[in-house]
């Protein structure tokens, strides 16, 4: 087993390979990834928008908009790691490959990670940019948004990446998508506030990681800091950890048998 700097080379190595692969169609997946919460915002923000004045203090474009930024990079990252993961396993055999070198099955891992956390980054900051640009970002606490948005790049990366790698068709990977994905994008406070819900919905709330993501956001971009978002942070800390194993077995179950 390598050791530290040893990992981070081998999965800095993956880094560099899911880039070179990605220079090839960069243009069509920031649209992709891009275009749903745009619309969202747009559509919402501003046709809804009109009808709700005013949601816990600011205006509904404002109370949506940090949200949705912690939606998109969920979204990068979740359908990029699942559907990569699935086609390298099934169809175009890079892990395969990737184990016939000095690779092993936690360095590619880790390698996805840097790579999704790159990607979460990046489509978090082009969405940042247009909030800013509507005149949404109202604090130079808005400059600390890579923090969550690096977690968020480890701890939806790691259920997809299983997902994917227990998956035995294509189709199954919707399941996750339509049973997990879209039930917390659509529960999590991106459009409402969730504490007048009943408490046994309140509570199952509370435990889902983009909830803390969409709080933790929201502050940073509102410019709403307090000691409570020490626990956001604890949250989605804890979950990247607990969850940033969860693919490495399956996934030399998968390379292995």
């Amino acid at each position: 087993m390598n050791g530290g700097k040893g990992l981070m080379q081998a999965a800095a190595a993956v880094w560099w390979r899911d880039f070179v692969a990605w220079r090839k169609f960069w243009r069509s997946s920031i649209l992709l990834n891009f275009g749903e919460p745009l619309t969202n915002l747009l559509a919402l923000g501003i046709g809804l928008g009109a009808y709700v004045a005013v949601m816990q203090g600011v205006t509904f474009l404002q109370f949506i908009a940090p949200g949705l930024l912690a939606v998109t990079a969920m979204n990068a990252v979740t359908f990029d790691a699942g559907f990569e993961t699935y086609d390298k396993l099934n169809s175009s055999g890079v892990y395969a490959a990737m184990l016939t070198s000095p690779l092993t099955v936690p360095e590619i891992v880790v390698g996805e990670y840097l790579w999704e956390a790159t990607r979460a980054i990046l489509y978090g900051s082009v969405f940042f940019i247009v909030i800013l640009a509507f005149g949404l970002v109202h604090s130079l606490w808005s400059l600390l948004l890579p923090v969550p948005l690096v977690l968020f790049g480890v701890l939806f990366t790691a259920p997809a990446l299983f997902v994917a790698a227990v998956a035995r068709t294509h189709e199954q990977l919707f399941y996750y998508f339509s049973l997990v994905i879209t039930p917390m994008f659509m529960f999590s406070g991106v459009f409402f506030p969730v504490g007048h819900l009943p408490w046994l919905v309140r509570d199952i709330i509370y435990i889902l990681p983009l909830y803390h993501g969409v709080e933790l956001t929201r502050a940073l971009v509102l410019g709403q800091v307090n000691s409570g978002l020490l626990w956001q942070l604890v949250w989605l800390v804890g979950y990247a950890a607990v969850l940033a194993y969860l693919p490495v077995r399956a996934l030399a179950r998968r390379l292995t048998t």
